[in-house]
């Protein structure tokens, strides 16, 4: 019913009213004013729908900016999490003072071959090719490459490493050389004492490490040859290396 229809049957009821006799004139207005009070409700009801949906997308749209929020406040939290744990990392190291810069792995070479990572020192920290690069656990390699801001370290695992190496207990001398996955131990005699769970330091020769680091433990020794060969496990586990301590 439109609202003209209405207006037209509002004015027919006041009409009637105007003639009508006292005594029906309850009975008449409850007939004529029953269609305008069911169509008030009506009104009232959808508007009251309408509202409701109203009501419910302003909630929809509130829960969606909280949850949008909350996700925000995660993910910075996160971020601060692993950022901590990083700086508790690093902070292990301080005590070695000025002799040592410690750096953060940035890239890695992908290859099998060649084991080479990317450090964020450079130059401009003090850092020089040929610098010795350890962890507590270990030796790492050595620098290769410099950069202002970067530098390029060639892990001991690298087929092109070479590092002298002297077995203990037994003071046997030999060549540690890297296989690309593991590590080799090349005496410099054929008959050999050294025996699996022996420790592989550095020699000192060559004037790269310094004498007495910790290169790995020995896993197996084969002889018969022109020298004998020991198989090497790392002490530095190369997979997980997230920083560096770069000898300066």
């Amino acid at each position: 019913m439109t609202r003209r229809h209405i207006l037209i049957w509002l004015l027919a009821a006041v009409a009637v009213l105007t003639f009508i006799s006292p005594p029906f004139m309850p009975a008449v207005k409850a007939v004529i004013l029953f269609p305008s009070r069911a169509v008030t409700a009506t009104l009232r009801s959808i508007s009251g729908f309408f509202s409701f949906v109203a009501r419910v997308k302003k909630i929809d749209g509130e829960n969606f900016e909280l949850k949008k929020h909350i996700t925000e406040l995660e993910t910075e939290n996160s971020v601060i999490r692993a950022r901590i744990s990083d700086l508790e990392r690093v902070a292990r190291y301080k005590y070695l003072g000025t002799r040592f810069v410690v750096s953060g792995i940035i890239a890695r070479e992908p290859t099998n071959w060649f084991k080479t990572v990317t450090v964020d020192a450079g130059s401009d920290d003090g850092i020089a090719s040929g610098m010795s690069v350890v962890l507590p656990q270990g030796v790492v390699g050595r620098v290769i490459g410099v950069d202002r801001g970067s530098a390029v370290v060639m892990l001991a695992v690298d087929n092109s490493s070479r590092i002298s190496a002297i077995a203990s207990p037994t003071r046997e001398l030999g060549m540690i050389e890297g296989t690309g996955q593991g590590l080799l131990l090349r005496f410099f005699s054929a008959a050999v004492r050294a025996k699996p769970g022996d420790a592989v330091l550095t020699s000192g020769l060559g004037g790269i490490f310094p004498k007495g680091l910790e290169i790995g433990r020995i896993s197996a020794v084969k002889t018969g040859g022109l020298v004998a060969v020991a198989e090497v496990v790392p002490a530095v586990e190369f997979n997980k290396l997230e920083e560096v301590l770069i000898m300066k």
